[in-house]
């Protein structure tokens, strides 16, 4: 049995796989055409992939999102924090 290289054991993570709490929340999230709050994302992700995460995943998933590169602002607008993706330029992802 051989050992493979680094390269080969430490694949980069793929962002938009669907089989992950991660993927899913990101595919939402880079698709949303406006902000959105938890349980907004949330039903969506039911929607889309027949999953229920929870709340904490999710904000848990937002966060590791931030640490994989992506920008994901938040505001709190009388109610519950809504999020939503921005591009690299400061666009903002899935807006037509």
């Amino acid at each position: 049995m051989t050992m493979g290289t680094v390269t080969e054991l430490r694949r980069p993570r793929r962002l938009d796989n669907p089989e992950s709490q991660l993927g899913r929340v990101y595919l939402v999230l880079r698709d949303a055409g406006a902000w959105l709050q938890l349980h907004e994302i949330g039903a969506e992700i039911q929607r889309r992939f027949g999953r229920m995460d929870s709340h904490a995943g999710i904000s848990a998933r937002i966060r590791e999102l931030r640490g994989h590169g992506q920008t994901i602002v938040s505001r709190e607008k009388a109610g519950p924090h809504e999020y939503r993706m921005m591009t690299a330029w400061g666009g903002q992802d899935g807006a037509a």
